[in-house]
């Protein structure tokens, strides 16, 4: 699927950044937080090249040399990101949604889940607007860089979500940003025999099922992503 720049009647844009430069998107976000340089904030972005990103503690994995040279043949180069995980493919066929808020918390269990839920609930009720009848939170066995607040369709992993918290400057408050990466185009499989080919690289047993995920476009084949992502947008805007 090819994804162009989008602007609707308030002005927002999706970026179309390389996967390098949109993850520093997503970091200057937060950091416009830390500094008291805004309350709220939101970017959305997919990029024009591809890599496979994951945290920077795989450096250290033996056999990692051998699978960075393997993945970069494949046309498929290795980057870093900030957040805990596994390895995520990046590609023109994923949206990635970044939600950045200047919050004051209780206790660390509570104010991770509420983060997730305030970025999955709003995206789950965008895509029951667009008739998706069967989305929700959840973990999915056998999907990569699993975790309790994936938001499926059919039990199948949509959009992976991250969380990151700091200090505000000066303040006792913090910034929390809160990310979603939601295939919208090419298979599953395409995805996850990249994250795969990783894991058999470094020697790693476990391996990624490419029926435990879905791609928008196969739920909603023929879907006009110019025309409703902007929905998406509105909906974590508004959400309290």
């Amino acid at each position: 699927m090819t994804i162009s720049p989008t602007v609707d009647e308030a002005g927002w844009m999706l970026q179309r950044p390389t996967v390098e430069a949109g993850l520093a998107l997503d970091e200057a976000l937060l950091e416009s937080i830390c500094q008291g340089e805004s309350r709220f904030g939101l970017v959305a972005w997919s990029s024009t090249d591809r890599a496979l990103v994951m945290p920077r503690r795989h450096e250290r994995v033996t056999g990692f040399p051998e699978a960075r040279r393997i993945l970069h043949d494949m046309g498929w180069p290795i980057l870093f990101r900030a957040t805990g995980g596994t390895p995520v493919p990046q590609s023109p066929a994923v949206i990635n949604v970044a939600l950045a808020l200047r919050c004051q918390v209780g206790s660390s269990a509570a104010h991770l889940e509420w983060g997730y839920r305030r970025l999955g609930e709003p995206w789950c009720e965008w895509l029951a607007e667009l008739g998706v009848a069967d989305a929700d939170l959840g973990s999915v066995s056998g999907a990569y860089c699993d975790g309790r607040f994936n938001v499926r369709i059919a039990g199948r992993k949509l959009v992976g979500t991250a969380q990151r918290w700091r200090r505000v400057r000066g303040s006792r408050d913090m910034a929390m940003l809160a990310h979603g990466a939601m295939q919208v185009g090419d298979t599953p499989e395409s995805l996850v025999d990249v994250v795969n080919a990783f894991q058999k690289a470094i020697g790693a047993s476990e391996r990624f099922q490419p029926e435990s995920h879905v791609a928008l476009g196969e739920v909603l084949p023929g879907f006009d992503l110019e025309a409703v992502l902007p929905g998406l947008i509105e909906r974590l805007g508004e959400a309290d």
